[in-house]
């Protein structure tokens, strides 16, 4: 089970628990089996859009999440011009509920 550094602000801070095993998409759809994709590449793959995400709405990242972004440089690079363009003062759940649409639109083609 992994245990993501994010809190969630509804939810008391608590940290998320996340359970790669389950993580499932868009129609039960397993993410961990996406086709030429390790779990390990799927975890880094999602864990960079989702930083991308939070800077691109002016969340301050930790060190060690720069850190991160800046080791897994061409990854980012291939995010970067995936992520949707939504202005930021649309509010950052509205940006983050485009983003999780267009992500369910790319897998259902």
């Amino acid at each position: 089970m992994l245990l993501c550094h994010r809190t969630h602000p509804q939810n008391d801070n608590k940290p998320f628990n996340l359970d790669r095993e389950r993580a499932t998409g868009a129609g039960g759809m397993n993410r961990e089996e996406a086709p030429g994709k390790s779990p390990e590449e799927m975890y880094v793959q999602q864990k960079v859009r989702v930083l991308l995400m939070l800077k691109k709405m002016g969340s301050n990242l930790t060190p060690s999440e720069e850190a991160f972004l800046r080791n897994y440089a061409g990854v980012v690079h291939s995010q970067m011009s995936q992520l949707p363009q939504h202005p930021i003062e649309q509010g950052a759940e509205d940006g983050v509920m485009a983003f999780s649409r267009s992500e369910t639109e790319d897998r259902r083609q």
